[in-house]
């Protein structure tokens, strides 16, 4: 039987945020989202060129009285990688709602949200979504400055074959919802420096962003960054997104960008700018106070199986081992940080 359901699950205790700040109604709650998703898939899948059309589609979900509510959604593919058919066989999603139909549903205030689903229908993939996943609740224990996540069990259901396809996926915070939940702008610029953004929080991001081993990611370009101006004439923030190249993922698709001096996503490269050592010891000193709830975040995701998990913990402990040892400190990011 389908299970187009929204019900309130809490076997998952890491997905908690330690943010404070109010945060809107689809993300506040941190059990598993389960809902159904209505619509054509071969139409769909076929328009995946650098301009898809939205298509029409339904979302179903059970409502606060336990009855099957319905919304009328539009849906497109998305992303670069992954919306290519020959990569994946599943593109991750863009839903548009109608903000009169979405009234008092917890996608309300919502106009356009992401939605990431497996590459592939397959029992491995759904491990990688789910460490992708992780990745942004491990950033929300590093910054504040984060984009929110819902993990989704998802039942997509063909309207013409009335085939199924289960699979998890989550969705992210619409941009705008993020950036006023943080009480600032969007910045669009493209091209500005890394050294002219938050000095702090930038070096705080690109520690993170070698911790879990990824280099995807340009603030210049914008690229896997979302810049937003807290106040007026203040630095920007960049707050990091899609980490399925990272080497905490470990994707077999995903390879690192042929200029790197790496073979392998799991090989970690610093990609930030150059700091005096006292600046990477103050964000190392604050990387190891969250070194206990970062790793209890990671087993208590209950989703991940053991294998898994393990593997994960043990390449954040080599990031630990590698801040703690001066001579790796000295390699990876006095002699390896950027200055172009």
């Amino acid at each position: 039987m389908l299970r187009g359901i929204l019900t309130v699950v809490l076997a998952i205790v890491c997905l908690t945020s330690n943010s404070q700040e109010v945060e809107p109604l689809l993300f506040a709650d941190t059990s598993i989202l389960e809902v159904e998703l209505l619509y054509n898939f071969d139409e769909l899948k076929r328009d995946y060129d650098s301009d898809p059309n939205y298509h029409s589609a339904q979302l179903r979900y059970k409502n606060i009285w336990g009855g099957k509510a319905r919304v009328d959604v539009e849906i497109k593919t998305r992303g670069i990688f992954r919306r290519n058919p020959r990569n994946c066989s599943q593109p991750p999603l863009w839903l548009r709602f109608n903000s009169k139909d979405v009234r008092n549903t917890p996608f309300e205030g919502i106009g356009k949200m992401k939605l990431v689903l497996q590459c592939y229908d397959r029992l491995n993939y759904n491990q990688l979504l789910l460490k992708e996943f992780l990745a942004y609740k491990i950033y929300g224990i590093v910054s504040s400055y984060n984009y929110k996540v819902r993990i989704a069990r998802v039942t997509q259901i063909d309207r013409i074959t009335n085939n199924t396809i289960v699979m998890y996926g989550f969705f992210i915070e619409p941009v705008d919802m993020m950036a006023s939940r943080l009480k600032g702008r969007l910045d669009v610029r493209k091209n500005i420096h890394p050294n002219a953004c938050n000095k702090s929080i930038t070096t705080r991001m690109a520690i993170f962003q070698y911790m879990i081993g990824h280099t995807d990611w340009s603030i210049k370009a914008q690229h896997n960054i979302t810049l937003i101006e807290p106040t007026d004439a203040a630095p920007p923030i960049p707050i990091p997104f899609d980490f399925d190249f990272s080497g905490i993922v470990d994707s077999p698709y995903a390879l690192p960008a042929e200029h790197l001096p790496i073979k392998s996503v799991s090989e970690r490269y610093f990609n930030g700018y150059c700091r005096s050592l006292e600046d990477f010891k103050v964000e190392f000193n604050y990387f190891n106070s969250k070194k206990e709830e970062i790793i209890d975040c990671i087993k208590s995701f209950c989703l991940i199986d053991a294998k898994n998990r393990s593997r994960v913990i043990d390449y954040v402990n080599e990031f630990y081992d590698i801040i703690n040892d001066d001579k790796m400190v000295k390699k990876e990011f006095i002699e390896g940080c950027r200055t172009d």
